[in-house]
């Protein structure tokens, strides 16, 4: 072999060394990036937990798509009224508080809240009977009270909205006409994506028992301004629980899902008070119906639900007495209940993030307690936490979950936390 053909070979097998080099660099990089895109995917996703300002308690939130979360929350010291705030997760700072009611405080017996197009908060409140006696007059109210159905006293759920540029509520409009037996608190959802609102309230047109009751839509086409005469839902839903909530969402598809508790009495002092999931593909016009929980005691279940849709899918939390547990919407309802401590849990909050894990949070007396998990409903190791004596009596947390993925929980302002864990 001449010189030449050496020195040939000698590049010949540099270069193939250097090609093959870069190619393992190259292989290394891209497992090291699919590494860290796994490790990414999986990591639990971080919990702050956000104290709620100016006294306010049994808070209300929702997040719109600039990432700024909307708050309507009770005051402590002041019973029945309602202020909002806006916070950005991540500052320390709230917005200066704005009064939702334009009637006298005392008036808010329960309240919903949703986040529509361009960040339009609209509030749904039912009142308490003084202003049902504004209303009906005094001695028409008197009379009624009087009766034998006074416990079917005119129930108005008043719908308010923020102002178009953020400073005030409007005034209350009543929008449920004359529908009557209603004692819990409706349920309010806006479309993101038109100037829809929906609402949502079991009623009857007679007094009666709470068997009797019907579930009763109404709806807007610009952004509350003007309501639909209400429409009873054409589906059966065996009476509505006299003192329980129900609770309504919208996913990214339009799809609506609504949450209550019927009301079916078996025998003399026994009811049977089901959890019943309703859902419309079609804006309204039908609807199904899919059990959730079977609940078959005498006495108040003490229910409170929230919904929450995200990426992958819809999630709910729901609870019976002394027990709050969540569950993913599905063909498969898998549910997932509140680790047991030895104390009741209540007053179950769920919110899901962009990979699918769910912050379940929920309240031990007054301890505020949460748990976070996978999307296969995996309970994450560091993903729990505790804030002790933090909740007021019949008071909730409430989470979000932020574009990145983390969570916030609000708690209420009332008073310190003892302590925190996590």
């Amino acid at each position: 072999m001449s010189d030449a053909d050496r020195s040939r070979l000698t590049d010949q097998l540099k270069t193939k060394r250097v090609i093959m080099k870069s190619t393992q660099t190259r292989v290394i990089a891209l497992l090291s990036s699919a590494v860290l895109s796994i490790i990414s995917i999986h990591a639990e996703p971080d919990v702050t937990t956000v104290k709620l300002p100016y006294g306010g308690i049994r808070p209300q939130v929702a997040i719109d798509r600039a990432g700024v979360v909307h708050i309507v929350q009770a005051n402590s010291k002041i019973r029945g009224d309602l202020m909002y705030v806006k916070h950005t997760p991540g500052r320390k700072q709230f917005s200066d508080p704005v009064n939702v009611l334009r009637e006298a405080s005392g008036m808010a017996a329960s309240f919903n809240m949703t986040v529509g197009k361009d960040g339009r908060v609209h509030v749904f409140t039912r009142p308490n009977p003084k202003y049902s006696k504004k209303e009906m007059g005094a001695e028409a109210y008197d009379a009624m009270f009087k009766s034998k159905a006074r416990f079917f006293v005119l129930r108005y759920m008043l719908h308010s909205r923020l102002n178009d540029d953020g400073s005030a509520f409007e005034d209350e409009t009543n929008i449920i006409g004359k529908t009557i037996g209603f004692e819990g608190a409706g349920a309010i959802v806006a479309d993101q994506n038109s100037a829809k609102v929906y609402a949502f309230w079991p009623g009857q047109t007679e007094p009666g028992p709470e068997m009797g009751r019907d579930m009763y839509m109404a709806v807007s086409e610009d952004e509350g301004k003007n309501w639909s005469v209400p429409r009873k839902l054409d589906i059966d839903i065996k009476g509505n629980c006299r003192c329980c909530p129900i609770q309504a969402i919208m996913d990214a598809k339009g799809n609506m899902y609504v949450v209550y508790r019927n009301s079916v009495r078996t025998s003399p002092g026994s009811w049977d008070k089901d959890t019943f999931l309703m859902v419309s593909k079609d804006a309204g016009k039908s609807w199904s119906k899919t059990m959730v929980q079977k609940w078959e005691k005498c006495g108040c279940p003490g229910a409170l639900y929230s919904m929450a849709s995200g990426a992958d899918g819809v999630y709910m939390g729901f609870s019976t007495r002394g027990t709050s547990s969540f569950a993913k919407i599905g063909q498969s309802l898998k549910i997932n209940a509140a680790p047991s401590s030895g104390k009741s849990s209540t007053r179950p909050m769920v919110a899901t993030n962009k990979n699918g894990d769910v912050l379940f949070c929920w309240v031990e007396v007054q301890d505020v307690v949460w748990q976070v998990y996978d999307r296969n409903g995996e309970a994450l190791p560091k993903g729990g936490g505790r804030l002790n004596g933090v909740a007021a009596k019949w008071s909730n947390a409430a989470v979000v979950a932020t574009a990145s993925g983390d969570f916030v929980l609000y708690y209420d302002g009332h008073t310190p936390a003892k302590g925190a864990g996590g």
